[in-house]
């Protein structure tokens, strides 16, 4: 089973919730689609990499990987990310991204199958998304699809 996850901007919680159904791109927000890189795990990590903090400094964050619709439902959700790891990613120079992307490549959660070049050329796109959000005074969220 694949796992798709959207990340994009919203003007809050409530709007972000409007995407559950139809996706981010399809309601209007500034979207970027992924593959593998989940929220809590792969993002948390670069980011911890990033900030230079273990990565338990992040998940112990109220609005790490929040979530934001119901429980209930069963393969699609949306959630929060920090406004520290938006502004974190949003500050981060394309060289530092490169630097981290070496060290994240090897995460246990890829196998040992991730392109450190790949990497940092979707940090960098990460690192836009979350330019455009701060830029607009929005937040960062995922929505996740099984």
């Amino acid at each position: 089973m694949s796992a798709f996850y959207d990340y994009f901007s919203a003007p809050g919680d409530q709007a972000a919730a409007s995407a559950f159904a139809e996706g981010p791109d399809d309601a209007g927000f500034d979207t970027l689609r992924v593959k593998t890189i989940d929220p809590g795990v792969l993002l948390g990590q670069a980011v911890a990499l990033l900030i230079r903090e273990p990565l338990s400094r992040l998940t112990g964050h109220p609005r790490f990987v929040h979530l934001v619709t119901s429980p209930e439902a069963e393969s699609t959700w949306i959630v929060t990310l920090p406004d520290e790891l938006r502004d974190a990613l949003a500050d981060a120079p394309s060289e530092r991204l490169a630097e981290i992307s070496v060290p994240w490549s090897q995460a246990e959660e890829f196998y040992g199958c991730a392109d450190p070049g790949y990497l940092a050329d979707l940090l960098n796109e990460f690192a836009a998304l979350a330019g455009r959000a701060r830029s607009h005074g929005r937040g960062l969220y995922c929505r996740m699809a099984l």
